[in-house]
Formats: structure tokens, sequence, C-alpha cells
């Protein structure tokens, strides 16, 4: 028998909640950012983040320099560091 009535499944959820995860961990979207964008720009930014890792990857593969060296220590030896977080990561002002 069909379900009779319009809703997620368990398995959905995951999927749903996973994207949103990757979306506020990998790209820094709040969690309102993330729930409110539309399915098709959701999942154009994880597949651009995605060939963002791979190419990261395969240029520290090539034993060249990592396309991505933002940590906060390399961030302050190229003088790049941030004098404050951005407003909205500010707790308490």
């Amino acid at each position: 028998m069909a379900l009779a009535f319009f809703g997620l499944t368990l398995n959905d959820k995951d999927l749903f909640l996973e994207q949103l995860f990757t979306l506020m961990y990998y790209i820094g979207f709040t969690y309102k950012e993330a729930y409110n964008l539309p399915v098709w720009q959701r999942i154009w930014f994880i597949n651009r983040t995605n060939e963002e890792f791979k190419k990261a990857q395969e240029a520290q593969s090539d034993a060249s320099r990592a396309a991505h060296a933002n940590t906060p220590d390399q961030r302050a030896l190229r003088g790049m560091a941030r004098q404050q977080a951005p407003a909205r990561l500010r707790r308490f002002t």
C-alpha cells in the first residue's frame, strides 16, 4: 500500500540535512540561509564546492602548493588575518 500523504521519508530527510550540513560547514552558510535556498541552487553550490576540492587535491598530488591555504596561521603569515570576526559570527559585542 502506498503512502496516503505527501512528506519526506527518513532517507529524504537524511539527504536534505546532509546538504544543509555541507553548505554550513564547508561554505559558511547559516542554517536559515541554507534552508531557504532553492534546491537547484543548493545542489549547484555543493557541486561547485566539490570541483574546488578536486582542484585542490590535484594540485597537492602534483607536489605543488595547495589551491587553498586558508588556515588562520597561513593567513596571518601573508598579512591577511582578520582583525575582527564577521558581524554575524560575533556572539557578544
